[in-house]
């Protein structure tokens, strides 16, 4: 996988996302109290999926092209839709589709704040012009893997921490965002970590998820979904989230979006989507 995500911009995967990071952040909304999001791997905050890296892979037609907005469609669903046409009509186009620092954005209340971080010089210097007119936004350029745990907790005490970083230097089963997740963990134990995986192999996610299991933290969360058998040697079979203290009810919402999203986007009569504990409840 390409580490800039122009090449994936509006895949299966980040329509899934997306959706599911509405829904969380819809959930932090449920208390008047400031929260703080902060995205480890925010790109450029939108992406024109008429440039030629988003038109060499067509990954889009598999994920964005495959839903239209319906009256039936789940709330998040139709959150996500509003937030995508918003972004157009800002943009002018039809063919934009946005990262997660733009639909995050949309979330925000009055009170509410987002710190962005990108490592990418290029990609950071455009994340930093196109957040330039939010005055709730920060964008850092840096690392990261030392970036979090620099800037956790933050001054709010409530927030959502969304790592969705490139896995062409980790291992199979991911000992460095384990290692990660342990440190943030411990720094702020009451915050919402969500993490993005690709799944390619089962056995590595199975892996992952009992290293995940093994380090003792409570309310782990997995929400997958897999278009093609999770054991396929083609490249990416499903995406999933791991989701450590997800807020009330977001659970259940979520597997009956992810059943909804199912046959929108996948066409395998193996493919499956399932919401799961992997800690606690």
């Amino acid at each position: 996988m390409n580490y800039r995500h122009h090449y994936h911009a509006g895949n299966f995967a980040d329509v899934m996302k997306h959706i599911l990071l509405i829904g969380l952040l819809q959930g932090m909304q449920r208390k008047d109290a400031p929260f703080c999001y902060i995205d480890t791997h925010a790109g450029c905050g939108w992406y024109n999926l008429a440039s030629a890296p988003a038109q060499k892979t067509g990954e889009y037609k598999q994920g964005v092209r495959r839903l239209q907005p319906h009256k039936n469609n789940p709330e998040w669903v139709k959150m996500w839709f509003e937030q995508l046409e918003r972004l157009r009509k800002e943009q002018n186009g039809k063919g934009y589709y946005g990262g997660s620092p733009w639909f995050a954005l949309q979330m925000m209340r009055p009170q509410d704040r987002m710190a962005l971080m990108e490592f990418h010089p290029v990609d950071a210097e455009k994340l930093r012009e196109n957040m330039a007119r939010y005055p709730q936004v920060a964008v850092h350029h840096r690392d990261a893997y030392e970036g979090i745990t620099a800037l956790i907790p933050p001054k709010e005490k409530r927030g959502l921490v969304f790592i969705d970083p490139p896995y062409e230097e980790e291992r199979q089963d991911f000992p460095q965002l384990v290692e990660l997740l342990v440190k943030a963990y411990s720094k702020w134990p009451t915050g919402v970590f969500v993490l993005w995986y690709p799944i390619k192999d089962r056995a590595m996610i199975e892996r992952f998820h009992k290293k995940m299991y093994k380090t003792g933290i409570s309310k782990q969360l997995a929400c997958e979904l897999c278009v093609m058998p999770d054991d396929t040697a083609l490249g990416l079979n499903g995406t999933g989230l791991l989701i450590i203290n997800p807020p009330w009810q977001f659970a259940e919402e979520a597997d009956k979006v992810l059943q909804w999203m199912l046959p929108q986007l996948a066409d395998h009569p193996m493919a499956k989507a399932t919401v799961s504990w992997i800690a606690g409840e």
